[in-house]
């Protein structure tokens, strides 16, 4: 609903107002009650109207339908019609087309204004679109008594549109300065060297009205689930780490890699195939029947293959939609439905030709790439890419 201006149902369409009129002449189910009140909205795509054309066709519509309830001026009628009249680029004496139809609801737009990421007093360096956040909790069908988990949460960007749709919402998150407001302030234009005390992310929580429904934000490993096998999840929203503005790591898993310092884990480079069998993996389990994760999923452009996206036998894919980052590099917002629990411990798929070389892909020239696809030869290494540019430099 972040998007949506306005929702409306379809009645009638024509080619012209008078034809509308006459296709709802036959109809008398659609007409307001006699105590009820009501307005028309007159809207036109590729023209604009004036008020006296807008007042003009009103009562051409009102008139020949002969209808007699009381007009409402405000956005407090009992109902109201949506008039839209459709042009063509340079022929703007007759529409297109006229549709009519109920309004039914507005969308959510206020809602990209006041949670602009400009205006939050915590944020960080990869901090989640307001527009983008809204669409996932859309895609997640966030709502009034659900859970839902981002383990990836950062500053917390995406599980703030989740509350504000009335999940309760629970964080997991790797990096512990970004929990203890120890990282580098990442503000524009700021002097400071260190972020305030209470920088974190209660605080958006806080001043935007929904703390009631922040549960809280663990440090974890997404490597290393903490949560009880028992424990559902309604939904799971999240962005993983692709290794470009934020390193993607996990605790290493050998036993001799240990330090005494528990805040500063050894580490390791969490490979991004890893990434996506794991988190599909975890969703399997815990995930309810019904539920949805929403992720977001790094492509090239070029080597992009439908067939290689991650799959599991208890989901089934409900949408893909692209965002292009840029000539070569795009994302793709993939929303999967669990649909039955496990049989038998059955696991993710992942197909590693979906993100090999990505990383160097993204710093690769596009027209590199194709010389090297034609020449089937593999991908050559950013930084080698780069010492050849600053050779020819």
């Amino acid at each position: 609903m972040a998007r949506l201006i306005s929702a409306y149902e379809y009645w009638t369409h024509g080619s012209s107002l008078t034809d509308v009129v006459d296709k709802l002449t036959v109809h008398s189910d659609w007409r307001p009650k006699l105590n009820e009140t009501w307005r028309i909205l007159v809207h036109a795509f590729r023209k604009q109207f004036t008020q006296p054309e807008k007042i003009q066709r009103i009562d051409a519509f009102s008139d020949r339908l002969n209808i007699r309830n009381k007009f409402c001026l405000n956005n407090k009628a009992d109902c109201t019609v949506g008039l839209f009249e459709n042009y063509e680029e340079g022929r703007l004496e007759q529409p297109n087309e006229v549709f009519v139809g109920r309004w039914i609801c507005d969308g959510a737009r206020h809602l990209i204004e006041k949670y602009d990421v400009r205006k939050r007093y915590f944020i960080g360096n990869t901090t989640m679109d307001a527009t983008l956040s809204f669409v996932m909790a859309n895609m997640a069908q966030c709502q009034s008594n659900h859970i839902t988990l981002d383990p990836f949460c950062g500053t917390g960007g995406i599980l703030l549109a989740c509350a504000e749709f009335g999940s309760y919402v629970i964080g997991g998150e790797f990096d512990w300065r970004v929990l203890t407001a120890k990282a580098k302030p990442t503000k524009a234009n700021t002097k400071q060297l260190t972020r305030n005390p209470d920088e974190m992310m209660h605080r958006n929580f806080s001043d935007y009205g929904t703390l009631n429904r922040f549960l809280d934000v663990i440090g974890s490993d997404f490597a290393y689930p903490p949560w009880r096998p028992t424990f559902f999840f309604d939904s799971i929203v999240c962005d993983p780490p692709y290794g470009i503005r934020e390193s993607s790591q996990h605790k290493s898993r050998r036993r001799t890699d240990k330090t005494d310092d528990d805040q500063n884990p050894v580490s390791e480079k969490y490979d991004l195939t890893n990434i996506y069998v794991d988190l599909l993996n975890f969703a399997n389990v815990y995930l309810r029947i019904g539920g949805r994760l929403v992720f977001w999923l790094p492509t090239h452009i070029v080597t992009y293959d439908e067939n290689l996206l991650p799959t599991h036998p208890c989901f089934t894919l409900f949408s893909n939609d692209e965002q292009q980052l840029n000539r070569t590099v795009s994302r793709r917002l993939l929303t999967l439905v669990k649909i039955r629990e496990s049989n038998n411990n059955e696991k993710a798929q992942v197909n590693e030709k979906l993100f090999s070389n990505f990383r160097d892909l993204y710093f690769t020239p596009n027209t590199k790439i194709w010389e090297q696809l034609y020449s089937n030869n593999t991908i050559t290494d950013s930084m080698d890419v780069s010492k050849e540019q600053n050779h020819d430099e």
